[in-house]
């Protein structure tokens, strides 16, 4: 546009030109014109002159006048065309000089216009990238085959404001049902919760952060998950508004390194513990039996006659027999028993801390049994049968290669007796086992035969040093034998059966025996009875507690059911639902040996619980050392979840003095007094014994 306008000024000032230098031929045409007319004229007049015309001569100055006249035309024509020339040439002048103003102002304002149209156009071109390019990353969030959470940096809740369709494929949620929850929630129920502090932090510092955790999705299947989140801030620079989640599904990832944990420490055929696993519980176990005292078997099992299988019916066969094997082998023993194959036919079991006393020769047997069920291979019927030793620790070895060691030994030497037998690795071991048989048949008829009685030691309170409280504790006096310790009999009824007869028994018994000291005016004692696994599972529990209440007349307050550690940890929903019904009743439930088992700390919170023992291995090196630490620790944890604390097994004026100054609630041991018939505890009371300052 601008070229075209200064091509038509070019062609108005040459239009200038010509029309000036066509005014000035036109003029000087004229003026040739007029100069050639006055000189005819005067070229005539002389003729005429000549010819002596008198007339015209006469007539000749006016003539001469004439001539000076038509002179003076051909100058004013002269003059007058050159004032047109000049006249014309300054019009186009003027029309020049105004096209070019005009030309100017308009090329300055095309020139403008062309300038704001490349900035606009700029400027669409940009926003119609940005546009794209907010789109082309919506999209690939969209398609995302991660979960992308975008969350408020508002603490303390991190509401989600948007998830992506990959999150609600992982988690099976909804948008619409987490939009608005706290980012917290997202994994699941509160007791499945794994610990978040890494993705705590980073949210409350406003920081990039990552961190393995569980989740669980909406039909409450649990995966696990690999978390980034990373801060957004306001133009670049600015002020944390938003957090980003990414959450990578790595559930593949994690059970492929379980298997592959799982088969290096199992055996590939049966998915028993394999060697390393063993030698790895074994020395646990020897660690829990060392400060517990309670008995750890190591039995050594050898299937008989298992060659004859391989050889008659080849290896799949052989296989076969010993999958089944291992599950019967499984079958006859608990969870907290280890099953371990070593290779071959060779099997090799843990067994720790059962029935709260020596496994006894009923598991064993138990297990014989187990294996002997007849096996279905093919058109054939096979009866097996397998020889054990067993060594105990550390009666019969201080490691695990010993202990394993003595009980190949052990097993040998029952395969010398025959098929089917056991043998233990220590002579003196072999008359214990037969003085257990022997054991076993008394006490089934010791209930019946009256040989059955209670002893009740005291708890005092260790602020005002009264007695608060006893716990029944079950003796057996038998006519021969004498008096027979819990820890010899107390295990075996257990595996027998005869524990819930027994502990109904003991239950009726000591809370008869609670309401009549109340009765005699001797305060509303607390009493506590403990429960054993058995009894803790039977269905009628909450039947036989009511019951022994009611007939007794005991208010449910003044009751406290002990209960272990490991009773309630083996199955913690079953364990929580029968707490909460025995609640229900208004008893009071207590965990005993506090520490020597296995217990959660984040499930223990959750127990509707109001008392922790501490187990007597802490108290009695309670003044120095670990175990300090550890009833320290158990003191401080009671309190804050609001509990009691009793110490048992306070013997000494030291371990007082050390759970009175750490503020341990209630103790009973030896330093007051022992375990006390009922008269004799009576007595006690009666005396009005308070525990010194």
């Amino acid at each position: 546009m601008q070229s075209f306008f200064k091509r038509i000024s070019i062609s108005v000032s040459t239009s200038a030109l010509i029309t000036l230098a066509v005014g000035l031929c036109l003029t000087a045409l004229c003026y040739a014109s007029a100069r050639q007319i006055e000189s005819e004229s005067t070229r005539l007049l002389l003729q005429y002159h000549a010819s002596g015309h008198t007339l015209r001569a006469a007539m000749l100055p006016a003539n001469g006048m004439s001539l000076d006249a038509n002179h003076r035309g051909s100058l004013y024509v002269l003059l007058g065309g050159l004032l047109s020339s000049l006249l014309a040439t300054a019009y186009v002048f003027q029309l020049v000089s105004r096209n070019s103003v005009i030309a100017r102002i308009t090329g300055e304002r095309t020139a403008a216009l062309q300038f704001a149209n490349l900035r606009l156009s700029e400027d669409i071109a940009a926003r119609m990238h940005t546009e794209k390019s907010l789109r082309l990353r919506e999209r690939i969030i969209e398609v995302s085959a991660n979960a992308i959470i975008l969350c408020s940096a508002d603490a303390p809740g991190y509401l989600i404001e948007y998830v992506n369709p990959a999150f609600e494929r992982i988690t099976g949620y909804a948008a619409g049902e987490v939009i608005g929850q706290r980012l917290e929630d997202l994994q699941g129920p509160e007791q499945g919760r794994q610990d978040m502090h890494e993705i705590t932090a980073a949210l409350r510092e406003q920081r990039e952060g990552k961190a393995i955790v569980r989740n669980f999705r909406k039909d409450g299947s649990c995966y696990w998950s690999e978390l980034f989140v990373a801060p957004v801030r306001d133009d670049g620079d600015g002020a944390v508004s938003h957090f980003v989640v990414a959450q990578y599904d790595i559930s593949t990832v994690m059970r492929f390194e379980q298997e592959l944990e799982f088969q290096s420490r199992h055996d590939i055929l049966t998915g028993l513990a394999n060697r390393l696993l063993l030698r790895e519980r074994l020395q646990q176990a020897m660690a829990v039996t060392r400060r517990s005292g309670l008995p750890l078997w190591v039995v050594f099992i050898d299937l008989d006659r298992f060659k004859f299988v391989n050889d008659t019916l080849g290896h799949d066969a052989g296989d076969l027999v010993l999958k089944s094997v291992a599950e019967r082998l499984c079958g006859a023993t608990r969870e907290v028993d280890t099953v371990a194959r070593l290779g071959g036919d060779e099997f090799v079991l843990l067994l720790p801390q059962h029935g709260n006393g020596e496994p006894g020769a009923a598991i064993l047997q138990r297990i014989q049994d187990a294996v002997a069920q007849p096996l279905q291979l093919g058109e054939y019927e096979f009866f097996l049968s397998c020889c054990m030793g067993v060594a105990v620790y550390p009666d019969d070895g201080l490691d695990a290669d010993t202990l394993i060691k003595h009980a190949d030994i052990a097993m040998y030497r029952a395969k010398e007796q025959g098929r089917g037998h056991w043998q233990f690795y220590a002579s003196s071991m072999n008359a214990g086992t037969l003085e257990r048989l022997g054991l076993e048949s008394e006490l089934r008829h010791a209930l019946e035969r009256g040989q059955f009685h209670l002893e009740y030691q005291p708890q005092l309170d260790l602020a005002s040093g009264k007695v608060v409280g006893m716990e029944a504790l079950l003796r057996w006096q038998h006519p021969q034998l004498g008096r027979i310790p819990p820890a010899s009999f107390i295990g075996l009824a257990e595996e027998m059966g005869l524990i819930i007869p027994i502990g109904d028994w003991v239950l009726h018994t000591a809370c008869a025996q609670a309401r009549a000291w109340q009765l005699a005016g001797h305060g509303p004692l607390r009493l506590a009875v403990n429960l054993s696994a058995r009894q803790f599972k039977q269905r009628n529990l909450l039947h036989a507690v009511a019951q022994a209440l009611a007939e007794t007349g005991l208010a449910a307050a003044h009751l406290e059911l002990e209960l272990t550690e490991s009773m309630v940890m083996h199955d913690v929903e079953q364990a929580t639902a029968i707490m909460a019904n025995l609640k229900a009743l208004g008893v009071q439930l207590s965990i005993d040996d506090f520490g020597t088992g296995y217990s959660s700390l984040a499930y223990l919170r959750h127990f509707p619980i109001d008392v922790l023992k501490i187990d007597k291995t802490f108290v009695s090196d309670i003044t120095h050392g670990d175990d300090a630490a550890i009833v320290r620790a158990i003191i401080s944890l009671a309190h804050s979840l609001r509990l009691k604390v009793i110490a048992e097994g306070v013997e000494t004026a030291q371990q007082l003095a050390f759970l009175r100054q750490h503020d341990c609630d209630q103790m009973q041991g030896y330093l007051f007094s022992r375990p006390l018939t009922a008269p004799a505890f009576e007595e006690l009371l009666l005396q009005g014994k308070m525990l010194s300052a």
